[in-house]
């Protein structure tokens, strides 16, 4: 059965962009006005979000954001036959000499990236990136064959993935000679048992993953932001940003404040582009809070 599913995907995977496009168009509607997918926790976060903008303007975010929901969707399926040269067309990096600068002084990278869309074509287009060793670290999904579509998908050019598991022991274990890069989508909600650590985001005491920031401060490495920008439908730009200690070094969360400052500005600047379907503001202050 999963061959046959996987199979499926493949070939509808094959279709020309623009007729993926047109069943977006259809799965737009279906998600938004028929099913309502997560309808109250968009709204709800939205209103967390921008508490100062009309009833209207949220909801032509929310709008635009189930467009590109649905956009995303059929992209995540495109990704079952993109080719590397497809991936070169439809994402690019900008300013990629920072990459080349952290080479030059033999310092390994942090890439941090929140859900943006289309944050999963960011580990296709590897050859970009001039470190020799690249790794992009994942969370794993309940189905074996999600999951295993995803482990294929990213390692198919180059990129090593990693689970949340093994990227540590992965990082320590490794040399910081300026030859490897990480990439992490770094806004997800650690489980309640695993909150150590909860800032201010959206005016909002947030739980946060920070071993990130622990291994970078230990290991000296570089770390850079990407602002994903969507130019268009299916063309995208991850425009990156060093991330420098306000000091000589980094103390302790200063990286994982630095991040959530980027994404909130990066939100603010394209605010249908993030996945307000996610319930980040499930858990406050160890409290329950269910949207």
């Amino acid at each position: 059965m999963k061959k046959i599913i996987k199979d499926f995907f493949i070939l509808v995977s094959k279709l020309p962009f623009s007729f993926l496009y047109g069943f977006s168009n259809i799965l737009y509607f279906i998600i938004y006005y028929i099913i309502g997918y997560r309808k109250k926790v968009v709204k709800n976060n939205l209103l967390i979000a921008f508490p100062d903008k009309t009833e209207h303007e949220r909801k032509k975010i929310q709008k635009e954001f189930y467009k590109n929901f649905s956009d995303f969707m059929v992209e995540l399926i495109k990704t079952f036959s993109m080719k590397r040269e497809d991936y070169k067309d439809r994402i690019k990096f900008v300013n990629l000499d920072i990459t080349q600068q952290c080479i030059h002084e033999k310092k390994d990278v942090i890439l941090l990236s929140g859900h943006m869309f289309n944050w999963e074509w960011l580990s296709g287009i590897s050859p970009d990136l001039q470190q020799k060793h690249k790794y992009a670290v994942y969370k794993k999904v309940a189905s074996n064959f999600f999951d295993q579509s995803v482990h294929e998908s990213r390692s198919r050019y180059g990129t090593i993935p990693l689970t949340v598991k093994e990227v540590g022991r992965t990082m320590l274990k490794l040399p910081n000679d300026g030859s490897h890069i990480f990439l992490f989508v770094a806004d997800q909600s650690p489980f309640k048992s695993r909150i150590h650590y909860e800032l201010n985001f959206f005016n909002r005491l947030t739980p946060a993953f920070n071993g990130y920031d622990k291994i970078a401060c230990r290991k000296e490495y570089a770390v850079l932001y990407i602002n994903m920008v969507k130019i268009k439908r299916g063309k995208y730009e991850a425009r990156l940003k060093r991330i420098y200690p306000d000091k000589e070094k980094f103390r302790e969360n200063e990286i994982v404040e630095k991040f959530y400052s980027e994404l909130t500005q990066n939100i603010k600047t394209h605010p249908s582009l993030w996945l307000w379907s996610h319930k980040r503001w499930k858990y406050i202050s160890g409290t329950d809070y269910q949207l």
